[in-house]
């Protein structure tokens, strides 16, 4: 009696499973609307908190930069 009870149990927990997951969105979240940034600009700004970390950097050529304090 008791594996019959467990076999009921597991079929409409099965059928309730089956039935959430057909029904859930077909998409978690939404696409972004703004465009990816280029990978040139997510290295630059990685190189940027490299070489001057908690400043602004401004690059005077390939291999000279000029850290600036950002005034508050």
């Amino acid at each position: 009696m008791t594996k019959a009870l467990y076999a009921i149990a597991l079929a409409i927990l099965s059928v309730t499973l089956v039935l959430l997951w057909i029904s859930g969105p077909a998409q978690a979240e939404e696409e972004p609307s703004e465009p990816p940034s280029p990978t040139g600009t997510v290295r630059m700004a990685a190189r940027d908190a490299f070489a001057c970390p908690g400043m602004h950097a401004e690059w005077l050529d390939e291999k000279t930069v000029q850290c600036l304090k950002v005034s508050p």
